[in-house]
């Protein structure tokens, strides 16, 4: 009868044992998630650097927030520019991040009918980790469409940017932090 219970508790303690690295390994899994919440500020070029701008260090570009609904992480976010084209700064729904860990938010403006009427605008913003820079992201997509009267006007926001600024081949670097001074 010992040498039954000696192999009960053997096995018990053998799936005790998968049971923690089963956890352990799970635990290092959410660990290397990226945090993308917080307030991001532009940067320059590949190494990005602190932009020579005072007005492009003070003024954030996108702000990540993050919800947990049925323990699933999903993001929204703000991206002032948005307001420029009369597009409302916050994203239309909460994304979860793709298996190479990107979030695509989408901001949309229906077009209004009428004589003072406005176009339809929808801006799709795309953002992943930069794998070289901790606390930095690369804003990989930005991409305007406009709706006005059955004409449609298709912008690269990122394309425009890199004519007028030093920004990164995987896109532009944004620096999570608050406004230096």
């Amino acid at each position: 009868m010992a040498n039954w219970n000696h192999g009960v508790s053997s096995v018990k303690q053998w799936k005790l044992a998968l049971v923690a690295a089963a956890s352990v390994s799970l635990t290092g899994c959410f660990e290397s998630e990226y945090e993308f919440e917080g307030k991001y500020f532009p940067a320059e070029g590949e190494e990005c650097t602190t932009p020579s701008n005072p007005r492009d260090q003070e003024r954030y570009l996108l702000e990540i927030t993050k919800q947990v609904h049925n323990g699933n992480a999903l993001y929204a976010a703000k991206f002032p520019p948005a307001s420029m084209a009369g597009v409302p700064i916050a994203s239309v729904q909460n994304v979860s991040p793709t298996d190479e860990n990107e979030l695509r938010f989408n901001f949309t403006k229906a077009e209004e009918s009428g004589m003072f009427g406005g176009s339809a605008v929808d801006i799709v913003v795309s953002v992943i980790p930069n794998q070289s820079k901790e606390g930095h992201l690369w804003l990989t997509k930005a991409e305007s469409t406009t709706v006005r009267r059955g004409k449609v006007k298709e912008v690269d926001l990122l394309e425009n940017l890199r004519q007028s600024v030093d920004i990164g081949i995987k896109g532009a670097c944004l620096r999570k932090g608050t406004a230096q001074r």
